[in-house]
């Protein structure tokens, strides 16, 4: 009895094809990522969209939305047959122009979401004109005039990107994609 308590242990050894290396006798590599954000930037297109199909979690970081599995198969196949990067992908579906439902995951290009921030844009810069413009008129001194032209500016600015990016970009994003074919004349 004494005699196999002992004895030494035999150790186990495991390889992971592609996460472990085994260069020589006592030394080992293994690729295990410090953060999500190295996953994404170092993992190769197949490997995301093999972990974002079987990990909902996975897909929730990646384009911003969890629909079921059926629906992120779609959306994976959407974007690989439009050629869509993954912030492409999740502004898309911010802006609502994909719409992912418990069966399904579909593009829903409407031609009045460009319309509408175009005149949203529109609205905004007139009104941020004509404070602009009243600040400038006032008997305010010259500093306050220049601070309150800065905020209104930034006010603008702020405004005229968060537009942008949810209602005008997502439609150029289409066209460029062949999803939305070009009004003649453009």
């Amino acid at each position: 009895m004494k005699e196999q308590q002992s004895a030494p242990q035999d150790s186990i050894q495991i390889n992971l094809i592609g996460e472990q290396r085994k260069a020589t006798r006592d030394y080992n590599e293994y690729f295990i990522p410090g953060s999500i954000k190295l996953v994404l930037a170092t993992w190769t297109q197949e490997k995301r969209n093999s972990m974002a199909l079987d990990n909902s979690n996975f897909f929730r970081y990646r384009f911003g939305f969890e629909p079921p599995k059926v629906a992120r198969q779609q959306v994976l196949e959407i974007q690989k047959k439009y050629d869509l990067t993954d912030r492409e992908v999740r502004w898309l579906h911010r802006s609502g122009q994909l719409k992912a439902s418990r069966t399904e995951a579909k593009l829903v290009p409407s031609r009045l979401m460009p319309a509408a921030g175009w005149i949203q844009v529109s609205i905004l810069s007139f009104f941020c004109l004509a404070m602009t413009l009243q600040i400038a008129a006032s008997n305010a001194p010259a500093w306050k005039q220049a601070l309150g032209q800065l905020i209104i500016s930034g006010l603008w600015f702020g405004g005229a990107c968060m537009l942008n990016s949810l209602l005008l970009a997502p439609w150029r994003t289409l066209k460029r994609a062949g999803v939305v074919k070009a009004v003649k004349g453009e």
